[in-house]
């Protein structure tokens, strides 16, 4: 019966977000204290639950709430779990809320976007706990979709400026790389155990000896998977640059999200999988160096930044670098404590730097001492000059991610420009004609072999789809086209290879034409009023045209598979039932996830976001 409860813990925040819908823009006692609300009558929850905790022996709590479905070995369901490690995450999480609510009452006082802020924060707040709280995979990868679009919510928070709305989408370009890894590894431990497993069964390690006799190589590789999506979320190397750029939203969603809560989250994950790797010193002297690495390098940005918030935001990421050392040597408590620490300090530091600047000015004056130049470092000017230069640049991490992880594909996008033209449309036909050939022949299954390689030309064809929208700087309605028929081609791909079958297809598409048709029709309406002409800036048109812009946004999120539409469901579907020994096909869909969630944001920030196109409204500088 108690376990049952935890649907409290996920209620409590959704109802809360969903009554802070309600007052108007200008009601700010009135979402001030839906907020506070929500997390009082959360935090009276959590007493109650931990207290039982500690009454039991803390013995964990688990729950099946839902089962959305199940076919042969693959069974989806929304689960729920409560031990040591959620129940000290739930209250650094439920405190640092509340205190940073509080504080934005004022913070924020009369801002034009005061509602957007406190419902931006719930929203958040429902995700964290959705991750925090999962107990199967299925519902951990909700909370981590959630943290990532929140956070591009709040990091461009001032949506009319140029590089907040910039800055959100390199975040989120992020981000997404780490849902989509976190998918595959999903993916990894469906194949290694033959069916989907919850955190009670990850716990247990005793019947693991046949599946890793058996799956040897996925056991191997299912760790590193995790370690990628721990790394991209804690701003680990070599993704660390993200964090500085996050704090161009407002302090006070600065010090929640990236001093204290989201950016701890990859530990949160490694100590949830360390069932995968504990017995893999391999994995863990990897991790440690990592985080060595990381702490050193973090350390020698941050002590040369002139801005207060870039020195306090790789000072964190140094930090969880020590964490992760403190991870790898099974030092699992004292790593919890120094997240504890560290989040509130973090927290603390972000709220009061407006007014750091004024004290360290006021100390400098009063008590300054020139350095002494007696260490051998010191003297060594070269390699002194070296690590300073180098600490500025940030050792070119952002154009580290721009060369490696996004031109290639703009570079291929670009050359791909025949696809817009008569004879794209040709080849596009001609793959639909053969997808309608599928359904003649009871989706597939003909012949093997010619099934495979439909079923591998439908997925590299939906992957240049996506990067022709990717790269698409002339018709907004073209580039969303694209999206659309990317998702179809996915669905194709899925249904020769044998991974869906009728119904399911349809229950995939359905979201795709749905959210396809609400976003056509948001722009068509918005180019009637409004003209788009092209793709090459922004255009600021939320300012006049909000719900227009907010309908676009939940279509571009639906169209991704954002966990919103059935298409979330369908690929959990897709990747449930994928073939053991095959791996292109998940990739190559990984691929174009990966790239449908960024064009659908790129397209509604340069449509609606950023300086307004209008000059008689304010437009801010590039630079501010």
């Amino acid at each position: 019966m108690m376990s049952q409860l935890l649907l409290f813990f996920i209620l409590v925040p959704a109802i809360g977000l969903l009554v802070s819908l309600l007052p108007g823009k200008t009601s700010e006692k009135k979402l001030y204290f839906a907020s506070l609300g929500t997390l009082w009558v959360y935090f009276a929850g959590l007493i109650f639950t931990t207290v039982y905790f500690f009454s039991t022996g803390r013995q964990s709590l688990y729950t099946e709430i839902l089962t959305y479905y199940e076919k042969g070995h693959s069974h989806l369901s929304f689960d729920l779990y409560f031990d040591w490690l959620t129940m000290v995450y739930g209250w650094v999480s439920v405190i640092l809320s509340l205190l940073v609510v509080r504080f934005s009452r004022y913070y924020l006082h009369r801002d034009k976007g005061y509602k957007r802020f406190f419902n931006n924060i719930l929203f958040f707040f429902l995700g964290l706990n959705f991750v925090i709280f999962a107990g199967n995979f299925e519902t951990l990868i909700i909370g981590w979709e959630v943290l990532g679009i929140s956070s591009f919510f709040l990091i461009g928070y001032y949506r009319l400026r140029y590089l907040p709305v910039k800055n959100a989408i390199k975040v989120v370009s992020l981000y997404r790389l780490s849902d989509i890894t976190l998918l595959l590894a999903i993916w990894l431990c469906h194949l290694a155990f033959d069916r989907n497993i919850n955190f009670v069964e990850l716990a247990n390690t005793d019947g693991w000896a046949e599946q890793m006799a058996h799956n040897p190589a996925y056991f191997f590789l299912i760790p590193f998977f995790f370690l990628v999506v721990a790394a991209i979320k804690s701003a680990q190397l070599p993704f660390s640059s993200w964090l500085p750029r996050a704090m161009e939203g407002p302090t006070t969603s600065t010090a929640i999200f990236y001093g204290a809560l989201s950016v701890h989250i990859g530990i949160f994950l490694l100590l949830r999988v360390e069932p995968l790797w504990e017995d893999k010193i391999i994995f863990r002297v990897f991790l440690g160096l990592l985080g060595l690495t990381t702490s050193l390098v973090a350390t020698s940005i941050a002590s040369v930044q002139s801005s207060v918030k870039i020195q306090i935001g790789y000072s964190s990421i140094a930090q969880i670098g020590i964490m992760f050392i403190e991870v790898a040597l099974g030092l699992h408590v004292l790593a919890v404590l120094h997240f504890t620490g560290n989040a509130f300090l973090r927290a603390y530091q972000l709220l009061v730097s407006p007014s750091v600047l004024n004290y360290l000015i006021h100390e400098q004056y009063f008590h300054f001492e020139a350095p002494s130049d007696r260490s051998w470092f010191k003297k060594d000017h070269r390699l002194r000059s070296s690590i300073f230069i180098l600490s500025v640049k940030e050792f070119h991490l952002d154009k580290l991610h721009y060369s490696v992880l996004w031109m290639p594909f703009k570079v291929l996008g670009y050359q791909l420009r025949f696809l817009s033209s008569k004879t794209g449309y040709i080849i596009t036909g001609l793959f639909i004609l053969s997808a309608i050939g599928l359904i003649f022949t009871s989706l597939g299954h003909v012949n093997h072999k010619i099934d495979l390689i439909f079923s591998g030309l439908f997925g590299i064809y939906s992957f240049l789809l996506v990067l022709q929208s990717f790269t698409e700087r002339q018709s907004v309605f073209r580039a969303w086209m694209y999206l659309v028929l990317a998702q179809f081609f996915i669905v194709f791909a899925a249904a020769y290879n044998g991974s869906i079958d009728f119904n399911e297809s349809l229950l995939y598409l359905s979201g795709v034409i749905l959210a396809g048709g609400v976003g056509h029709y948001c722009l068509h309406k918005l180019n009637v009023e409004e003209p788009i002409h092209d793709l090459a800036g922004h255009y600021g048109h939320i300012y006049e045209h909000p719900k227009l812009g907010m309908g676009f946004l939940f279509a571009g999120l639906a169209i991704a598979g954002f966990p919103i539409s059935p298409t979330f469901v369908g690929l959990d579907i897709v990747y449930s039932n994928m073939h053991k020994g095959e791996f292109f096909l998940p990739i190559i869909i990984a691929f174009t996830l990966i790239f449908i969630e960024i064009s659908a944001i790129r397209l509604y920030s340069r449509v609606y976001l950023g300086p307004h196109v209008k000059l008689y409204h304010p437009v801010a500088f590039r630079s501010s």
